[in-house]
């Protein structure tokens, strides 16, 4: 069987499935087996493909298992992070938090809360290599893979096992950063998200704004004088999310949009 027409074949068998980019999966999945880039896939399609050994994967995929989780890596931010089953995977949206998160930064520290894959916290090293991070997640599994991303791209992250600031009771940072879960427990999500995705990073309680209410609550008092907390949202939530901190005092400084124009990061300063 050649290149062309094992992407085309099983463009044809994700589609079936329901995939959204079923070509392009394809694709990845057939660069992944051969190990090489898709600009080599265009170059040759009369190459001869392995199909045995890309059917465990399609059949994978076939299922709705994230791509990531497949060949295990996302990019993001022009790097690849390293990515498994029970680490939440890196979006493009999340660029945005990055960019705002840097715009704020100085020396530091910063602080990211809920790591994951630690693509935000090693990111921000890399861009302003000035400045400390220190990188929290109350999951092991994921500060494992947080930590081995820093070392592939040799960024100087501390991370650290925490709910919130429960392990880092002294401590005040310039910068608070956080993508945290803010899906409500009942919203239905597509397959490779609510059936493969870790739950605790997505899911923040009966309204999805939990997470906030208790960073409102926690994050006025570890941040240094004229020091900012930089959020994720959802893409309906910045007027709620702004309103929750409003009404405890905090000053709402900036909201950013992602790619597809929606409200996708705030900024918020400590109460008076």
């Amino acid at each position: 069987m050649t290149v062309r027409d094992w992407i085309d074949s099983a463009a044809a068998r994700l589609r079936e499935a329901g995939v959204d980019s079923p070509k392009l999966d394809a694709e990845v999945l057939a660069a992944h087996v051969l190990d090489v880039d898709r600009v080599w896939l265009v170059a040759h399609p009369e190459a001869d493909f392995p199909d045995l050994a890309g059917e465990n994967l399609l059949q994978r995929r076939e299922r709705r298992e994230p791509l990531a989780y497949i060949i295990g890596w996302r990019e993001f931010y022009g790097r690849r992070f390293f990515v498994k089953p029970g680490v939440l995977i890196p979006r493009q949206e999340t660029e945005v938090l990055v960019d705002a998160a840097l715009h704020f930064a100085d020396e530091g520290p910063i602080l990211d809360i809920g790591t994951g894959s630690g693509c935000i916290a090693v990111t921000i090293k890399l861009e302003n290599p000035n400045v400390s991070v220190v990188a929290v997640d109350v999951s092991a599994e994921a500060l494992a893979v947080a930590r081995s991303n820093a070392a592939t791209h040799e960024a100087d992250v501390r991370f650290v096992e925490s709910d919130l600031f429960s392990a880092l009771p002294d401590m005040k940072f310039e910068v608070i950063v956080s993508n945290p879960p803010y899906i409500a427990d009942r919203e239905e999500l597509m397959p490779e998200v609510g059936e493969y995705e870790p739950a605790t990073a997505l899911f923040a309680g009966p309204t999805g704004l939990e997470f906030y209410e208790r960073l409102a609550q926690e994050a006025n008092g570890h941040l240094a004088d004229r020091g900012r907390l930089v959020m994720e949202v959802g893409y309906t939530q910045a007027a709620e999310v702004i309103s929750l901190f409003e009404n405890q005092g905090w000053f709402h400084e900036w909201t950013a949009e992602d790619l597809s124009g929606n409200d996708r990061v705030i900024a918020v300063s400590r109460p008076d």
